[in-house]
């Protein structure tokens, strides 16, 4: 097995507690330790402590922005070759909003390695996110967000976060083979 990060990215600065809970329930599927880093970090440093690592990596704060001389963290992840799951929230009116498609359009732009997008939150609309045409693995929903990731009291959580984490173990597999 190859050990390398792996990057849970929000389509801009997201929640940090929303992000946080998501990403520990799903980092407790994987089987792996979760670091949080900080957009306002200078991402080749972080990156370069964390080779050869099998980490999940929560980055807060809004990775497209352009602040270091190798650019923005999506910038350093693509020419690191890093992968990443693009984590999205839908507005209080449970719409989705454009970020998803901007991120996801922007990952192409600079090749990414992108394992596909996460839904935190709100109520999925599998008919409409089919429509979209965009790399969907899930979602997480607000129940496991908002109970302090007290999930194993759950067992419908829990076989679907394990669903989720199963698919993006096999994506990253296929991104990084």
């Amino acid at each position: 097995m190859i050990s390398t990060p792996t990057f849970f990215v929000g389509t801009g600065p997201l929640p940090e507690s929303s992000m946080k809970a998501g990403s520990l329930a799903l980092t407790r599927f994987w089987g792996c330790q979760l670091i949080t880093a900080s957009c306002d970090q200078e991402p080749n440093k972080v990156i370069k402590s964390l080779q050869n690592k099998t980490v999940i990596v929560e980055l807060v704060g809004d990775a497209a922005v352009s602040g270091f001389p190798e650019g923005s963290w999506l910038e350093a992840l693509s020419a690191w070759k890093l992968p990443v799951v693009l984590i999205t929230m839908p507005l209080p009116s449970g719409k989705l909003t454009g970020a998803s498609n901007a991120y996801v359009a922007l990952c192409r732009q600079l090749s990414v390695p992108l394992i596909g997008l996460l839904q935190f939150g709100g109520d999925w609309d599998q008919y409409q996110r089919k429509l979209d045409g965009l790399p969907w693995c899930g979602f997480i929903p607000s129940e496991v967000i908002n109970t302090n990731n007290e999930i194993e009291h759950n067992l419908s959580f829990s076989n679907d976060i394990e669903s989720i984490v199963y698919i993006l173990k096999m994506r990253k597999m296929l991104l990084i083979s």
